[in-house]
């Protein structure tokens, strides 16, 4: 059985609640990621011969492997942000897209900097009736959309949204899963979504400088996207494009690129999604009793029955460093307390929390 108390030192240290902002890296992770540094320290260009193109292909086989998608239409570079970005510069300007008017800033700001048309939806208890309304009035191109929302921590229903998608086929929906991927089992292919991007620093615990897109093979064949570069190409250096090649035309972090291998695999193999998915939601399910109890949750976002591990307390900013002052560590977003339940957490941290609110 893994330690996690070993593999998460600071656990020892802290209530490590602050997942949302960033996850950490295991140590069996970083100490395979040592003796890569130092390989390349020594080697240079044999350790880059080696290993680069080893590496990429290993984590994009992977990747395909643990979501379920097509190896040629997942594509890995440095963060979300920057792919989402490469995405909007070639859909059609005037295009009409649909956001959630609370969603994080770097995924409706780099939409609303754009010609796009664009159309929000509140986020409420009446979502899905609002979206499926706005959907009818506009008939969107794109549904942009983080599946778990960075302040209330609202993850949304899976289901719900395949409903959507199946009333509205011709809408490619594009979500952010930053905050998402890692808590629970995901299949694309079998999902309502066009594109999934994520960030691998938050619940992969992969560190900064990595992520990647899955797509799916209509939406890539739909659009003529055209940032392009050497490493875009299937042979170097005048092969065809790759399908995913706008995403990676330059060369990769290869470290970062390894951290997110080592960090799935920890994840999904040595781990495994059945115990971490199962662990979160029992632990989720049992704070957000407490948080209803001691009304400290939005009930304007929030019901009894959405699944979350991410909350949104009541609290000012100076109970941050309180928290922090007795070993909590959480953020402050949207005026709120922020906390997240992460696989190594545990019922006694759900207890110190609940503890500590009380005093403040």
């Amino acid at each position: 059985m893994t330690s996690l108390k070993k593999e998460f030192p600071i656990i020892q240290s802290y209530t490590y609640l602050n997942t949302p902002f960033t996850g950490v890296i295991a140590s069996s992770v970083s100490s395979q990621i040592q003796q890569l540094e130092e390989d390349y320290r020594l080697r240079g260009s044999l350790f880059t011969d080696q290993f680069e193109e080893d590496i990429v292909e290993k984590t994009k086989k992977l990747i395909a492997e643990i979501f379920n998608a097509k190896h040629e239409a997942v594509g890995i570079l440095n963060n979300f942000s920057t792919g989402l970005n490469l995405i909007l510069n070639d859909l059609p300007e005037q295009s009409k897209v649909v956001l959630l008017a609370q969603d994080y800033p770097s995924v409706n700001l780099p939409v609303k900097s754009r010609k796009f048309k664009v159309h929000e939806v509140d986020i409420n208890l009446d979502l899905y009736t609002n979206l499926n309304q706005k959907f009818e009035e506009v008939h969107p191109d794109y549904f942009i959309f983080s599946i778990t929302q960075f302040i209330s921590g609202l993850q949304l229903d899976l289901s719900a949204l395949a409903k959507l998608k199946e009333a509205f086929p011709e809408v490619s929906f594009i979500a952010d899963a930053t905050q998402y991927c890692g808590s629970e089992a995901f299949d694309f292919e079998n999902s309502p979504f066009d594109v999934f991007g994520t960030s691998g620093y938050k619940w992969l615990n992969a560190g900064l400088g990595n992520a990647f897109f899955l797509m799916k093979s209509d939406f890539i064949k739909k659009h003529r996207f055209k940032a392009v570069g050497s490493n875009s190409l299937k042979a170097k250096p005048d092969g065809e494009l790759r399908p995913t090649g706008f995403l990676e035309p330059g060369h990769y972090d290869i470290i970062a690129m390894a951290r997110l291998k080592f960090a799935l695999e920890f994840h999904y193999k040595t781990l495994g999604i059945e115990f971490i998915e199962a662990h979160i939601k029992d632990l989720s399910k049992k704070a957000k009793n407490e948080f209803l109890k001691l009304g400290l949750l939005d009930t304007n976002v929030i019901d009894k029955k959405s699944h979350q591990n991410i909350f949104s307390l009541k609290g000012n900013e100076t109970a941050i460093k309180k928290l922090q002052q007795k070993g909590i560590l959480s953020a402050y977003r949207g005026g709120r307390i922020r906390v997240g339940f992460q696989y190594f957490n545990s019922e006694k941290d759900l207890k110190t929390l609940v503890d500590a609110v009380n005093e403040l």
